[in-house]
């Protein structure tokens, strides 16, 4: 019998969760929660983007992104500047750009704290396998993603599955 703890899902919910409190965390005292956090960091990248290519950028969806930026700029995050018709170019506030450098390092510094078990090549390669995996997973859901039985077959004996990691 398999042990679904060590499949790719139940493994990236664990780690999802973990992160996310370390992220929340390292966030918190600087007043920015994640999806706040990295809406500015990207609005940085590229001010006078829109509200569609933020959502682009970020691989989200309109509406938690709509929902995102309307908190950034109720709290004085962000500011908008009218492009061409209803198109709004997204700026910093002066207090994002005061808070952006500290979050970096706040962000930073849980990160390797979180990865402080691991040689730097160990984390390289890491974090290279999780952008293979994202770009791949990214490139394969056009519509959505795909009924999960499509691809997994009728009848799987424990001999037709394999875990790599852990000598599994």
């Amino acid at each position: 019998m398999l042990d679904h703890k060590q499949g790719l899902f139940h493994l990236a919910g664990q780690l999802h969760r973990h992160l996310s409190v370390l992220q929340r965390d390292a966030l918190q005292p600087l007043g920015l929660l994640p999806a706040q956090f990295s809406a500015i960091a990207e609005i940085a990248l590229c001010e006078g983007m829109t509200q569609a290519e933020l959502a682009l950028r970020l691989d989200l969806e309109q509406p938690g992104v709509a929902r995102t930026l309307a908190g950034l700029d109720e709290a004085g995050w962000i500011g908008r500047s009218t492009l061409k018709g209803r198109a709004q170019g997204l700026y910093l506030s002066d207090r994002s750009r005061e808070i952006l450098p500290r979050a970096h390092v706040a962000i930073a510094a849980a990160e390797r704290a979180f990865l402080s078990g691991m040689t730097r090549t160990e984390t390289a390669q890491l974090l290279d396998q999780l952008q293979q995996l994202s770009a791949g997973s990214a490139a394969n859901r056009p519509s959505g993603l795909p009924r999960a039985a499509e691809h997994v077959p009728e009848v799987a004996g424990e001999a037709d599955v394999q875990f790599v990691g852990n000598g599994v």
